[in-house]
């Protein structure tokens, strides 16, 4: 499991995918101070998230507190399917995109994402979402 600053940056910035989250037991998340949890039912059934958010109420005074979700290797191939596509044909797309250039250079995906997490949420953003990263965020792509 990634849990690198660059994977944390690059999660935080896909607010797409950060929609998404199920928060389902075992899932990894970063704090907004660099701690980094674990998703765990019973002890966070009382916590209330809205937009990756904690909202926490005192009185009057309301805290919040910033979550990003880290997404396994296996949540982020879920989140490649395409419905109606088998298995083995998105995977198949996968494997030509990390080996195609990325961006405006001769770059290619494997050669620019250390992990396999990172390489499978740039999969994600530039197939479902239209987005490449750019080193610092997530910009919209001219091409596919």
């Amino acid at each position: 499991m990634d849990k690198s600053k660059r994977y944390i940056a690059m999660c935080a910035a896909a607010a797409e995918i950060q929609k998404l989250w199920p928060r389902t037991y075992g899932d990894f998340y970063a704090m907004g101070d660099g701690r980094i949890e674990c998703w765990l039912p019973q002890r966070h059934a009382r916590r209330c998230i809205r937009q990756g958010f904690e909202v926490c109420r005192d009185g009057e005074v309301t805290r919040l507190t910033p979550f990003t979700w880290l997404p396994r290797q296996a949540q982020l191939i879920e989140l490649a399917q395409v419905p109606g596509r088998r298995y083995d044909q998105t995977t198949q797309d996968y494997f030509n995109w990390a080996k195609s250039p990325y961006r405006t250079s001769d770059d290619l995906p494997v050669r620019l994402f250390d992990s396999m997490e990172k390489l499978w949420l740039a999969y994600v953003m530039d197939r479902r979402f239209f987005k490449r990263w750019d080193g610092e965020g997530w910009v919209r792509s001219l091409q596919r």
